[in-house]
């Protein structure tokens, strides 16, 4: 029985263009629907192999091995994600750059991490006109300081550490920051800082070993600066 209906499933395979049904792999689950698998393969390899071809009619085959692993993960009740790749995406390009950017390794914060760096942002450059990469320099000087063995070890403690950050002591950190500061906060969270790491201090002086850069705030009149430490 299974011999006769792996020939059905190739005859309809190599028929598809004949039939009008799209030759991609995109569209090939509202055709067939798999009621079966094989406990002892492994689909994602099997994936992986039809990707690495790419042609028409292993993107096919790819759609099915994709239903399998499918239906496997859901009666086995596996710990693994069901995907949908061949249903989102056309070719084994655009599948396996999805494949990439869900295997990213997560960003390792807090929402808690994303507050308090958006707050303390926001207090010391959360005005309209600062532009973005200066927001971000604060923040950045945050994330050195956690990274650095000079500094505490988290965002909360070293916004918090006594004598350094202005805003928790005049209550401005409290403020709710903008959208913008929120985003600006979320990028450095996902994708780390944006100087040097031995850049750890931001003040109204040069302060430190020296100066790696500063802002000139022209509506205030004061400058911020970047120091290394």
């Amino acid at each position: 029985m299974k011999k006769l209906l792996a020939m059905f499933l190739l005859m309809l395979l190599a028929a598809l263009p004949v039939l009008g049904i799209p030759a991609s792999a995109k569209g090939l689950s509202d055709y067939i629907t798999v009621t079966g698998y094989n406990p002892k393969v492994d689909y994602m390899a099997e994936i992986m192999r039809v990707l690495r071809d790419g042609g028409t009619y292993a993107m096919q085959v790819g759609a099915i091995y994709e239903q399998q692993r499918n239906l496997k993960i859901e009666t086995l009740k596996l710990d693994y994600s069901k995907t949908t790749y061949f249903t989102d995406y056309t070719t084994a390009k655009e599948i396996l750059a999805a494949m990439e950017e869900a295997n990213k390794p997560k960003p390792s914060y807090t929402e808690e991490d994303l507050d308090l760096l958006a707050r303390i942002i926001n207090a010391e450059a959360g005005c309209d006109w600062m532009p973005d990469w200066v927001q971000r320099m604060v923040g950045s000087v945050v994330l050195n300081r956690v990274n650095s063995v000079h500094f505490p070890n988290t965002i909360r403690d070293v916004i918090y550490q006594p004598g350094q950050y202005g805003p928790v002591y005049n209550g401005s950190i409290h403020k709710k920051p903008s959208q913008r500061v929120i985003e600006n906060a979320r990028y450095l969270l996902e994708n780390g800082s944006i100087c040097p790491p031995n850049v750890t201090g931001q003040t109204g002086m040069i302060t430190g070993s020296g100066l790696y850069t500063s802002y000139y705030d022209s509506v205030l009149g004061t400058t911020i600066y970047f120091c290394y430490t």
